[in-house]
C-alpha cells in the first residue's frame, strides 16, 4: 500500500513538473514575444510627442504632405497617397502605433516621426511664404532690413509684447532679435495664435 502510494506520489509531482515546465516555458516564450519595443514606446523613451486632438496641429502637417518636396508618402489600401486629409493622416498614425521598431521598420518609422509627432515652429513655418532668416554667425544683413523696414512695429512688437532689451528708446539690435527667433522657434506649435507665432512670422522669415 505504501509503496503504492509512492509511485502515484511520485508520478503525480512528474506530472505537475511537467506541466510546470510547459507553462513556464509559455510565460517564458509570452513575455519575450510581446516585450519587443513598438513605434509607441520607442517615441515614449525618446520624450517627444504625438499629436492627438489639436486639430492645429494636424493641419500644419497636411498642408507639408501636400508639398511638391514631399518624400515621405505614406501607403493606405495599397495606394500611396499624393494628397491626405487630416482624418485619413490620424488614423493612419493611430494604425501604427503597435507596430514593431526594428532594422526593417525603420524607414517606416522615420515616415511615422515625420507626420504623427507635434511640429515645432520652425516646422509650422515651412508652410508660410518665406524662408527663415539664418540665425548662424556672422549676423547675418536681413535682421537689420527687418528692424529698419518695419521700424514703425518695434516699439508695440518687440519692446512692448516680446519685451525684447532695448538698445535705444525706440529700437532693438539686431542680434537680440536673433537670438529670440532662434529659440522661439524650437518652442512646439499650437496654434496660429500660441506661443507668438503670429510675431515669429512676421519677424523671423524674410519674403521668398
Amino acid at each position: 500500500m505504501y509503496l503504492g502510494m509512492s509511485l502515484i506520489t511520485k508520478a503525480g509531482i512528474a506530472l505537475v513538473g511537467s506541466v510546470g515546465a510547459i507553462g513556464g516555458s509559455y510565460l517564458l516564450y509570452s513575455n519575450i514575444s510581446s516585450n519587443y519595443e513598438t513605434f509607441k514606446s520607442k517615441i515614449e523613451t525618446s520624450q517627444k510627442t504625438l499629436i492627438k486632438n489639436n486639430e492645429a496641429q494636424w493641419n500644419v502637417k497636411v498642408s507639408l504632405y501636400g508639398k511638391s518636396n514631399n518624400t515621405h508618402k505614406i501607403t493606405i489600401n495599397n495606394q500611396e497617397k499624393n494628397s491626405i486629409t487630416k482624418e485619413e493622416l490620424s488614423s493612419w498614425c493611430s494604425k501604427q502605433l503597435n507596430q514593431k521598431y526594428s532594422d526593417e521598420s525603420k524607414s517606416l518609422f522615420s515616415t511615422f516621426e515625420k507626420w504623427c509627432l507635434t511640429p515645432d515652429i520652425k516646422e509650422a513655418l515651412s508652410k508660410e511664404n518665406g524662408t527663415l532668416i539664418p540665425a548662424e554667425d556672422p549676423l547675418n544683413t536681413e535682421w537689420q532690413s527687418q528692424i529698419t523696414s518695419k521700424s514703425a512695429k518695434v516699439q508695440s512688437d518687440l519692446i512692448s509684447a516680446l519685451k525684447l532689451p532695448v538698445e535705444n528708446t525706440n529700437t532693438v539690435r539686431p542680434e537680440t532679435l536673433r537670438d529670440w527667433c532662434k529659440e522661439n522657434i524650437k518652442k512646439e506649435y499650437i496654434s496660429e495664435t500660441e506661443n507668438n507665432y503670429p510675431l515669429t512670422k512676421d519677424w523671423c522669415l524674410k519674403a521668398k
